[in-house]
């Protein structure tokens, strides 16, 4: 039996972490392992090198919080640096072998439109599934 790697993007918002149900839900800890992963803006020409490195050690207890809520899988952490959250979650998800990718939506505007990240993950993470969940669906609301 191969075991799936499956890639949590979050960005520390409840949102973001809501898609943690989903994962319990559809995934079986003998099957996968989870990857989870924060993208922090890495501009040297906006953020100073010491900047850069306070934000990256704030995400890790972040990350350590999702990790705890899903006890059961063999899961991984990651902070990403980079000045594009898209971009990097497709360059690390190809590094890792990821199967899947699952996420909340974050909608902007009065068309409710899907974000940025997630419209980015689904046109070019074209080899892997994207799952992309409602932020306001009721069933999956805390």
């Amino acid at each position: 039996m191969e075991i799936k790697k499956v890639l949590l993007p979050i960005d520390g918002s409840e949102r973001s972490k809501r898609t943690i149900r989903m994962v319990k839900r559809v995934c079986r800890p003998e099957e996968c392992e989870i990857y989870i992963v924060k993208v922090i803006g890495a501009q040297l020409y906006i953020n100073s090198m010491e900047e850069i490195k306070l934000r990256a050690e704030q995400a890790a207890p972040e990350l350590e919080e999702v990790a705890n809520m899903l006890p059961e899988f063999t899961v991984h952490t990651q902070v990403l640096l980079g000045s594009a959250p898209g971009v990097e979650i497709v360059e690390y998800a190809r590094e890792i072998g990821a199967a899947v990718i699952f996420l909340t939506r974050s909608s902007r505007g009065p068309l409710r439109k899907m974000g940025s990240v997630a419209n980015y993950l689904v046109k070019n993470a074209t080899f892997l599934d994207v799952f992309v969940m409602r932020e306001d669906h009721p069933e999956h609301a805390e």
